[in-house]
Parts: structure tokens; sequence; C-alpha cells
């Protein structure tokens, strides 16, 4: 019997492998059925994974048995936590039968498993239990049988951590890329060469204008003496050097004013790359004239080309919807309409075409 290194470590980042991992334990274990479940510290299960039992039965389990499962009790009793036991030691399968688990569930379904080997932490903790199960004919499980577990116990603890470790962090960028978003500011984060490792909804609609500054796949595209210049500061900023400038200005083919582009360290760690923020001093705001170009160009109601501007002012439809005074549908059917008379059919679309779109004055109603 060998352990699939490759198909449990793939687990870490694959929710179809992790899935699958069941598989791999009842296979490196040699029997047929294997179970694991993240235990929480009230001895609630968090999530559980099996590869033997059919939905039904596995359904009926989580619902009835989980929290009375004799071979859990008769793990507590062992009181061997941490390390596998060969429960059926302790509950062979001649009383495994006078178990409510036996007699309302496994025979039931017309399922014979007997026999269990297992390790869980203590009681009151957070941590994983693992289980593999044999038929009642099947022979008992056996020391051998127990270090093997043990070993790959280890495995599948180290990956169900990492996956957490892991979703900690995605939960954690995913907050700090709302709050980038709530800003309205057009933030990018760059590795040395340029390649874009985050950016913020405004920087995104800013490259897709493609107005000085653009995307190729996951590079950024500057012209080219800026992008020589720029390549330079990045460098400059994550080396925490002073041999470039951490501001430069980003000429545009539309004859709008330059960019403003600003570096700072995104971190104190150098992997963590540079903060490149861009302001643009021609960033229309919902002013009046602006508002009648838009309805004179497009044929646009005053609601409509409110809700457009204010759309590009970073509002969603339910901030606008609470402002107005009115219902969400609303917003949609004039949304429809401004999709209908614009050309476009996204609202990303239309956020692009205002960026682009000539400035009137700015003064705000």
């Amino acid at each position: 019997m060998t352990i699939d290194l490759d198909g449990i470590y793939a687990a870490i980042e694959d929710d179809r492998a992790f899935d699958q991992l069941a598989d791999h334990i009842a296979s490196a274990c040699d029997t047929r059925s294997a179970i694991f479940v993240g235990q929480q510290p009230d001895g609630t299960a968090s999530w559980l994974r099996a590869n033997y039992w059919d939905r039904a039965l596995l359904a009926e389990y989580q619902r009835n048995f989980i929290q009375a499962d004799p071979w859990t009790e008769t793990a507590v009793t062992i009181g061997r936590f941490g390390r596998a036991a060969a429960l059926d030691q302790r509950l062979p399968p001649e009383d495994l039968v006078d178990t409510a688990i036996y007699n309302d569930l496994l025979r039931v379904h017309g399922d014979d498993t007997g026999r269990c080997l297992g390790v869980m932490p203590p009681p009151g903790r957070e941590g994983l239990i693992m289980a593999i199960h044999r038929a009642a004919g099947d022979a008992a499980f056996t020391v051998a049988d127990e270090q093997r577990l043990d070993e790959v116990y280890g495995h599948v603890r180290r990956v169900v951590s990492l996956r957490k470790t892991l979703a900690l962090e995605r939960d954690r960028s995913a907050r700090l890329q709302d709050i980038v978003d709530q800003t309205g500011e057009a933030i990018l984060r760059l590795d040395r060469n340029l390649q874009v490792i985050a950016l913020s909804a405004a920087a995104r609609r800013l490259v897709d204008a493609g107005d000085g500054l653009s995307l190729n796949r996951r590079s950024l595209v500057a012209p080219a003496g800026v992008a020589t210049e720029l390549r330079a500061a990045v460098a400059a900023v994550i080396d925490r050097t002073t041999l470039a400038r951490a501001a430069l200005l980003c000429h545009r083919p539309s004859g709008r004013r330059p960019y403003r582009l600003a570096l700072l360290p995104a971190g104190f760690d150098g992997d963590a790359g540079a903060l490149l923020r861009i302001d643009d001093p021609d960033r229309p705001t919902p002013g009046t004239d602006w508002r009648r170009a838009l309805q004179d160009a497009y044929g646009l109601t005053t609601m409509e080309a409110d809700l457009a501007l204010r759309l590009y002012a970073e509002h969603s439809l339910d901030e606008i919807a609470d402002l107005r005074g009115v219902v969400r549908e609303t917003l949609r059917t004039q949304l429809k309409s401004l999709f209908l008379k614009t050309g476009v059919n996204r609202q990303s679309a239309l956020l692009k075409l205002l960026a682009t779109f000539p400035m009137g004055n700015q003064d705000a109603d």
C-alpha cells in the first residue's frame, strides 16, 4: 500500500480533490470506507466528507447519529486522543448490533459496516476526526493499521490546516479589496515587472478605457518612456532605494491632462510589491453641464443621466435607490433604457463610455 501524497496535497487548493480525499484515505489504509470530519469545540461538525456511504445514509447519519456515534463514544472512553485506536477491539461487531446506529441506520440501509479504526482530538477542542471502516465479517484492525492511519492522519491534518489558512487569507484579501473599492481611488498593486497583483474597481475602469494606461493580460502597459521610468520607480519602491522617482506623469492620447502616478510600498515585505495610485485630474464628477451634455448626446432623460453619473461616482444601485427613495426595480428599468440609448449591454461598458466622454462644467448640482 502506498500513500498518494500528490492526490492528498492537491486538496489544499482544489475543492474537488478535497471532496475526493476520503477515497485516498481508504486506499492508503487498504479499506473500503473512510470518513473525516471537522470537529467544532461544541462537538458539532463544521464539514464532513466520506467515500463509501451513499447520500441517503450519510445525510441521515449527519442528521440523527453524528452526535451519538458509539464509535466516537468508544474513542472518548479509550482516551487516546490524537492517535489512532482500533475501536473494534472495545466495540466488536457482536456488540455493535445492540446500538441504534446499527439497527436504525446501517441495517435499514443494507450496510454491513461493523468495524472502525479512528482518531480524534480531545472533546471540546477544534480539530480533525478521521475513521476507516470494514465489514463486520472482515478481519479486525491491527497495530499496523493504527500506525498507517496515524501516518495518513498527519498528512490530512496538514491539508485541512493549510486550507483554513488559505480561506482566511482569501477572506482578508476580499475585505481589503472591498475597502479599496469603496474609496473610489484608482489603485493597483504591482510587482517589479509591472505585473498586476490586484487592482481596485476604479483602476479597472481606468485601464479598460485605454487612454495612456491599459492591461495586456495581467501586465500594465504604459507609453514607452513612462514604462521605463515606472519600472525603475516600482523597483526602487520595492527595494527601498531612492534611485528613481516615486511620482510620475503619464501623458494620454486623448489630449486630456496627464495622469499623476504615485508609488508607495505595498508592505514591509518586498514580495508584497508596490502600490500605484493613479490620479486623473480630468476625472468627471456629476456636474450640471456634463449631465446636460450626456442628455443631448444620447437622448437621456434627466433621471437616466443622473443614474449614469451616480454609477460613475461609485454609488451602487441600492445606494442610489435609498437616495432617491425608490425601489431597485425602478433603477433597473432606467438602467436598461440607458443601455439601449448608449449602445452598451453591460454596466462596465457604460462606465467605460462615461470615462471617455468629453467633460463640461465640474460644478455639482
